[in-house]
């Protein structure tokens, strides 16, 4: 069925169409992979279903390339990073499995340099699938570390390729990970880029990693754009969001999704005259895996199955996260944190947690796939006048709540006004000095979450990796019981 979206176009295009045919193109996307290899299992419409998995987005991907000759191939970033198996090779295992899958362009996210520029520079040398991203340049010699852009012809249809990255690349990867690297404005580079490839191809297509606004940017502010496709959000567009003629299209994360999107182009106009857009859930049952990519999955799996499927202890109630104010989950970690190192106040960013867990058995796999990105935990002092100051600045600020230990407060959020704070279950002291414990991600960000100018010297390391201090305190405890226990509250 034809969208109003789609039929918008056919009317606006209607007078320009060539007496030629048109040609279609089918373009097949997924993106925010996570480093999730093997199936997980979801809730679609009712149904309990297992989804996604490498060896079954593979065979989705191939009975479609089958099925419709000439089906472009495109992945919007973050494979990186998720599973034991991603960290353990620093994102091996996952170059290794798109070789086999072979997506036809890949646009590097902001987890591929969660390792640091230097290991994904000899990561990328083992890929054999075009790497795009036109804005993150050599500070040095000042040009893209990675292709920009490519052209694929399909079916008689000529497509420009080109890679974006957020701009804000810097705020969403860990201190240092971008050494001797810059992120550029996409939108200037992009219009150049489209200005070149226009003398050469039919359509042009974005493949960005960035946030829904800034793709609404990018199609607002780049005449000649014809298709976006997105990663970043974890978005499921089931239909393409259409900004300034330009569809945007994302298909969820992890491989619960496979995007589908196919257009009729007409090659004597240069443009899109009609299209459809839609998801694909890959679900298991129902899909033959691809055999070289389901073998590879089991061999990097044996060799740390022994290891990280380890029960270690119980849940007694299910974990479940939250961005917008406490959860237990966070609750538990945040005190784990002060009972394993002594310091009087925790924080870790909400999206350092990376996955619920339901009561019953937990395994090491599950606390690696809860802290996925083995960060350092680092220490630092502060007065009691410069918490109230700093969760004064964290309540209004643009960066999700953090999850507390130690701590109580109460705040207007319109205002930032703190109405009510305890440590250690003692009214905040104004020239007491607190110890403060976080992670890796929030001291290099310390003063974006809490308004802070601290000096590299005043920042400790406390020698802990987050994931093995919960696994730690996770073993101590064997059987754990969670919950919010109003630690935050907020009021308008």
């Amino acid at each position: 069925m034809i969208g109003f979206a789609c039929l918008f176009l056919l009317f606006r295009y209607s007078g320009c169409q060539s007496k030629s045919a048109p040609l279609p193109v089918t373009i097949l996307h997924w993106n925010d992979f996570h480093a999730q290899n093997r199936p997980f299992v979801r809730v679609m419409d009712g149904d309990t279903v297992e989804v996604g998995g490498a060896a079954y987005l593979a065979g989705l991907l191939d009975s479609l390339r089958t099925s419709l000759p000439g089906a472009l191939a495109l992945h919007a970033g973050d494979e990186f990073t998720g599973t034991p198996i991603c960290s353990l090779t620093q994102g091996q295992s996952q170059i290794d499995l798109l070789n086999l899958i072979k997506p036809d362009a890949f646009a590097l996210g902001n987890h591929e340099f969660d390792y640091g520029w230097g290991i994904l520079q000899e990561r990328l040398v083992t890929a054999n699938f075009p790497v795009l991203c036109c804005n993150v340049v050599d500070s040095i010699t000042d040009r893209p570390v990675v292709k920009s852009s490519i052209i694929i012809e399909r079916n008689g249809v000529k497509i420009g390729v080109i890679g974006v990255i957020q701009q804000k690349l810097a705020g969403s990867v860990i201190k240092g990970a971008l050494a001797g690297l810059s992120v550029e404005d996409p939108v200037p580079i992009v219009k150049r880029l489209l200005h070149e490839l226009e003398r050469s191809t039919d359509i042009q297509v974005a493949l960005t990693h960035q946030s829904l606004n800034d793709d609404k940017r990018l199609a607002r502010n780049c005449p000649g754009l014809d298709v976006i496709v997105a990663g970043h959000q974890h978005l499921r567009l089931f239909e393409p969001v259409l900004v300034n003629e330009v569809p945007i299209l994302q298909a969820g994360s992890k491989g619960e999704y496979l995007g589908f999107f196919q257009a009729q182009v007409d090659t004597a106009a240069d443009r899109i005259i009609s299209y459809e857009g839609k998801l694909i859930p890959v679900i298991s049952r129902s899909i033959r895996p691809r055999d070289d990519v389901k073998a590879l999955v089991e061999a990097q799996e044996k060799i740390i199955s022994a290891e990280v499927d380890r029960v270690i202890g119980y849940l007694k109630e299910p974990w479940i996260r939250a961005s917008d104010g406490e959860s237990n989950v966070g609750n538990w970690t945040t005190d784990a944190m002060i009972r394993m190192t002594g310091c009087d106040i925790a924080f870790i960013n909400s999206g350092g947690l990376r996955k619920d867990l339901p009561a019953g058995p937990v395994t090491v796999r599950d606390l690696w796939e809860l802290h996925p990105f083995n960060d350092r935990l680092m220490k630092f002092e502060i007065s009691g006048k410069e918490l109230l100051e700093a969760m004064s600045f964290h309540v209004t600020g643009r960066r999700r709540l953090m999850q507390v230990g130690g701590m109580r407060y109460r705040a207007r959020k319109s205002t930032g006004e703190i109405l009510e704070m305890t440590v250690g279950g003692k009214p905040v002291q104004l020239d007491r000095r607190y110890t403060v414990i976080t992670n890796e991600f929030v001291a290099g960000h310390i003063e974006d979450y809490l308004g802070l100018s601290l000096p590299e010297s005043d920042i400790e390391d406390t020698g802990w990796i987050d994931r093995f201090l919960v696994e730690e305190a996770f073993i101590q405890e064997g059987t754990v019981s969670s919950r919010k226990d109003g630690r935050i509250i907020l009021e308008e």
